[in-house]
């Protein structure tokens, strides 16, 4: 974040990678905290950060629920 003029500090981040495969969310979250701790550590720097961490396959039965869900929807709107 070096030279951002922004004042945020809270993020969401949701992360899709291989890298995730047969490891637990905290496993997870431990790898994204140790790729961000300097920018953690510094004054101004990333102060909360709400983590969604995937693997693709996930990633991929996930966009298939929301589908499933927005179709569920639809079809309970045509019958009202």
């Amino acid at each position: 974040m070096e030279g951002n003029t922004s004042k945020e500090t809270h993020f969401r981040l949701i992360i899709t990678s291989e890298a995730f495969k047969s490891k637990l969310q905290p496993a997870r979250h431990r790898m994204v905290y140790s790729l961000l701790k300097e920018e953690m550590e510094r004054p101004g720097g990333i102060h909360a950060l709400q983590l969604r961490t995937r693997t693709p396959e996930e990633e991929k039965r996930q966009k298939e629920r929301e589908r499933q869900e927005q179709g569920e929807a639809i079809v309970d709107v045509e019958k009202g």
